[in-house]
């Protein structure tokens, strides 16, 4: 699946079928040209020269290339769906259900699925054998020699390297040692048209890349493109684009550069409004609904109930273990400060609390100006005021946990410009007055230490604000300028108390592949001697695109990724001698954008537990982002479950991923063995505790950009098919009796998705409705007794998203 905007004349020994996915293109073939729309499809024979050119609409396409020798070698396809009728248009949708099988087995990557594909492959080239071959003719044949393409391929090679000089039809021919009038009708046969077209339309082309990637003039363009003059150059580039070269680069031109060095952004460049910004299509959609036709998709779009896997689990429990920290569950986090005010966001928080006992808790926007936290006089002199700081943390350290304290955003009447982030306009800009800005940090920081005591304070940490790399979205100033900023606010910490914990930069994950950033900020604090007692970053699943990518679209990385990214991170700081330095990941989820609606699924229980337990011991903490869906980010939707971040919806419905983390916190202290899939962990009482999960990640489809299938109702069908999970689970000999207790988390037990799927998707749902819907998603919990004379030798099946935990308590 790709889109075009200029394939040039070509050919190749395979058949290839192009199927239109969206927009439309122009196809020159078999000396013809075809404008194709969504849902047509074409066939293109063995060696037949053929060239693709975009029209006036962007287009996807979807092309298949099969060895000729699963055809007749005396047949050719005329296969053309502009020629379809409402007779024929049965013969050319069963096209369109084999391509359509074909990408949703290459997709799902389901066990089998290659040995399927090569058998639709088979059926799909039968179909175009049986309804539309043709013999060749004796002509066609002798057309076919390996020399009149090696000849052809010499002379497009020749054209496409000396396209800026002098050629011409007679200088062409002599390279070749053929006759003039020769040469002229050979080239016209093979590729359709004259060969002085041919070369103006390579020379047209070249210039649209340059008038679109370069800032030479119009006239400079023409000449290097081998034009004789510029008003030449302007005739054939209208007649070809309906447009002169200059209004064309004016049109396409959209990303204008702006010089870095200037500062600050006005609040119309800035880009922070687009922060969440996703760039999907739903090109399958179109080829997908074919599959709705067909009996065979039912078998197709599911693998329950299928074996794809058996994993053995041998257990001792006289082995030692290793002992671990619960990396997951020492910070949690929340959207801002002010939203810590709500009944609704305490109320869930003190029931996250008595269940998952978190140490700390991160959030934007202490100094927002909706925490009434900072104003000034009429002469400038600043006016604290700490009251709602106040209400908000003594409810959290009542509750037992302690700020993590990020120091973002700036106050309105501190920032020097106007750019702000988010629904609520959190300010990116850097402080105009530094001085002002480390008073009220001072500030801020002798009232906590006034009011909850040093030894209190002492236990928290003190982030130095967001993002900072993302310019112009998370900080309106330069990198130079945070990096002052840091050390100075830094600064200011350390002068009240070195027992402070201070660091940053709570970095995108987008620097962290992309460029030297982290680098950059360590070399400064080194040479400054700014203290950096952590360092902090964040990740999600989407690709973190470069500027010059921006027009890609929105791509999943595949599930290492987070790991992959702890250990990039980790061979930086080594590099930079703190191998040992603490590492906090103070954001992380599925996606970035606060609408996914993946967020709400059964999916999410087995993303949190997979991540959770690969990046043990790689990191000091793993914060999940954020355990409520009382978060304001952006305007919240109708709809009660739309995809948000949180642990728990807006309404107090606990999804997935809260039971994640309830489960993971039932884990014990040591851990006897573990691998993919599964953990084993004993506790100080003897009690033994077994999670097991089936973690199946997004299809290839959607983590290239493509979201077809995905709607508020229909949300399972963009992973990979794995089937069903078989665990053995075998345990030694004991000496006593025990208690099992099992916990099963899937879509049957404990989704409130799925839940409120059969209970028929209420928008609003009444107060009796939401009862029903806390009720019903829940995990699954049942108890058994072993006696001392039974032996644990039993097989466990997890489904595709599902999580079991067996917990063996002895007896006495």
């Amino acid at each position: 699946m790709n889109s075009v905007a200029y394939v040039p004349f070509h050919w190749h020994k395979e058949i290839e079928i192009i199927y239109i996915l969206q927009g439309a293109v122009t196809i020159h073939l078999d000396q013809r040209n075809f404008t194709l729309s969504q849902d047509d499809v074409i066939v293109v024979n063995s060696m037949s020269i053929h060239q693709i050119e975009r029209t006036n609409q962007d287009n996807v396409l979807l092309t298949l290339q099969f060895s000729p020798e699963l055809l007749d070698e005396h047949l050719v396809v005329s296969c053309n769906s502009l020629h379809q009728t409402p007779e024929n248009r049965d013969i050319y949708d069963r096209i369109r259900r084999y391509l359509a099988q074909m990408a949703w087995e290459a997709s799902k990557k389901a066990q089998g699925s290659r040995n399927y594909s090569m058998g639709l492959l088979y059926m799909l080239a039968g179909h175009l054998m049986r309804y539309f071959s043709m013999r060749m003719t004796e002509e066609s044949r002798r057309d076919v020699k390996d020399y009149d393409y090696q000849r052809l391929n010499r002379v497009l090679q020749y054209i496409d390297r000396h396209y800026s000089q002098k050629i011409t039809l007679q200088s062409t021919a002599d390279q070749e040692h053929l006759s003039l009038h020769y040469f002229s009708h050979f080239f016209s046969d093979k590729i359709g048209i004259p060969f002085q077209k041919y070369l103006t339309s390579v020379r047209l082309e070249k210039a649209v890349n340059a008038l679109m990637n370069t800032n030479h003039s119009v006239t400079q363009i023409a000449l290097d493109c081998g034009f004789a003059n510029v008003k030449l150059f302007n005739k054939y580039f209208k007649e070809k684009y309906d447009s002169t070269p200059g209004v064309f680069r004016e049109a396409v031109t959209t990303a204008k550069s702006v010089d870095p060095a200037r500062k600050p952004l006005t609040y119309e460049e800035s880009p922070s409004a687009d922060y969440y910004e996703v760039d999907t299509i739903q090109a399958m959609e179109s080829l997908y609904r074919y599959l709705e036709t067909t009996q065979e998709s039912t078998a197709i779009s599911s693998a329950a109930n299928v074996i794809y896997d058996q994993v053995e689990i041998h257990i001792d429990e006289k082995v030692a273990g290793t002992s671990y920290a619960k990396h997951w569950n020492w910070l949690t986090t929340a959207g801002r400060a002010v939203e810590g005010l709500r009944a609704d966001w305490q109320v869930q928080f003190l029931e996250l609390q008595s269940k998952l006992g978190f140490s700390h808790i991160r959030f934007h926007g202490i100094f927002n100006d909706e925490m009434m936290v900072y104003s000034e006089t009429e002469d400038g002199e600043p006016i604290y005021n700490w009251a709602y700081v106040d209400k908000l943390y003594d409810f959290l350290l009542q509750a037992g946990i302690r700020p993590f304290v990020a120091l973002s955003f700036m106050p309105s009447a501190l920032a020097r410009s106007k750019e702000t982030i988010f629904w609520w306009r959190g300010h990116i800009a850097p402080p105009q007055d530094q001085n002002k800005w480390n008073a009220l940090v001072r500030e801020f920081v002798r009232h906590c230490l006034n009011r909850y005591g040093i030894e209190e304070v002492s236990m928290w940490y003190f982030e130095v604000w967001n993002e900072p790399d993302l310019s112009g979205v998370c900080w309106a100033g330069t990198k130079q300028e945070y990096f002052e900023f840091y050390a100075e606010t830094v600064a200011v910490i350390k002068s009240i108390s070195s027992r402070f914990r201070v660091g940053g930069p709570a970095m995108g994950y987008g620097s962290l592949w992309n460029d030297n950033w982290a680098e950059e900020f360590i070399d400064f604090c080194s040479g400054r001697q700014a203290p950096i007692d952590f360092f902090s970053f964040h990740v999600y699943s989407e690709y973190p695109n470069q500027k010059k990518e921006q027009v890609k679209l929105t791509t999943l990385m595949p599930a290492s990724f987070y790991l992959d990214s702890v250990k990039r991170l980790r061979s930086k700081l080594a590099g930079a001698d703190l191998p040992e330095l603490e590492l906090y990941m103070t954001e992380w989820n599925f996606s970035l954008y606060d609408r996914n609606l993946i967020h709400d699924t059964m999916f999410m229980g087995t993303f949190v537990v997979h991540h959770a337990l690969q990046t043990l011991g790689a990191l000091e903490s793993i914060a999940f982002w954020s355990f409520t869906d009382v978060f304001e980010e952006s305007q919240v939707p109708a709809s009660i479950l739309y995809g948000g971040f949180g642990l728990i919806n807006r309404n107090g419905l606990k999804k997935p991923s809260f039971y994640a983390f309830e489960l993971l916190a039932k884990l014990g202290d040591r851990i006897l063995s573990q691998d993919d899939g599964y953990i084993v962990t004993s506790d100080r009482n003897g009690s033994l505790q077994i999670l097991m999960y089936n973690y199946a990640h997004v299809d290839q489809l959607f983590a290239s950009g493509d979201w077809s299938g995905l709607t508020e109702t229909s949300r399972y069908t963009i992973f990979e098919e794995k089937g069903d999970r078989l665990y053995h689970l075998k345990l030694g000999e004991w000496e006593q009796s025990y208690k099992l207790t099992s916990y099963r988390l899937d879509r049957e037990h404990g989704s409130v998705f799925d839940e409120w799927i059969r209970l028929g998707a209420p928008t609003y749902p009444t107060e009796e409705e939401l009862q029903f819907l806390e009720h019903r998603s829940t995990p699954e919990m049942k108890i058994e007794w072993l006696s001392a004379a039974e032996r644990l030798d039993r097989t466990y099946i997890v489904p595709p998203h599902g999580i079991l935990l067996l917990i063996l308590q002895p007896q006495y």
